[in-house]
């Protein structure tokens, strides 16, 4: 019997709202990431699955790097083991 991991985390990512459609679009492309919504005042709410908080670090970054976040806060993290 195998042990896996689950992580989920939420963050709340700061946008220039002028380029919120792009940078949901680019976050929805990352692999276990989903843009839940975003204000009118330019704040996301994105959740993250990932099997290792190696992953969840690496998407954090990548979505830091679209052109238009400002500033990503992680929110909330958690995990949990699973035997396969």
């Amino acid at each position: 019997m195998t042990v896996e991991e689950l992580h989920v985390s939420s963050l709340i990512v700061h946008v220039n709202k002028n380029k919120a459609d792009n940078i949901r679009a680019s976050i929805n492309l990352l692999t276990g990431a989903e843009v839940i919504t975003i204000s009118e005042q330019g704040k996301a709410i994105v959740v993250l699955e990932a099997p290792n908080q190696r992953v969840i670090m690496e998407v954090i970054d990548s979505i830091n790097a679209i052109d238009g976040v400002i500033n990503v806060g992680l929110v909330y993290h958690e995990f949990e083991k699973q035997e396969v």
